[in-house]
């Protein structure tokens, strides 16, 4: 991984996400009660547009380092 890439990190983000999804579906399949409920609001849904937005800007920061690496580069001529 070359310094200033973000993207091997932006995916095991998304995919801890899923991964999390996935293992929450399984727990709630023997999991069902009012504490169930709350964990579930309390805990898993802020996750959802909390990462989303960590991708987001993630993807942004992205573009302007990759801009960066090009500027310097194209100083270096």
């Amino acid at each position: 991984m070359r310094v200033g890439d973000l993207s091997s990190g932006a995916s095991k983000l998304a995919n801890a996400l899923k991964q999390l999804k996935l293992k929450w579906e399984s727990a709630t399949e023997e999991w069902q009660d009012a504490r169930a409920k709350a964990f579930h609001k309390d805990n898993v849904e802020p996750l959802t547009p909390a990462v989303k937005e960590t991708l987001d800007a993630l993807g942004r920061l992205a573009e302007v380092l990759d801009r960066a690496a090009r500027d310097v580069g194209d100083e270096g001529g």
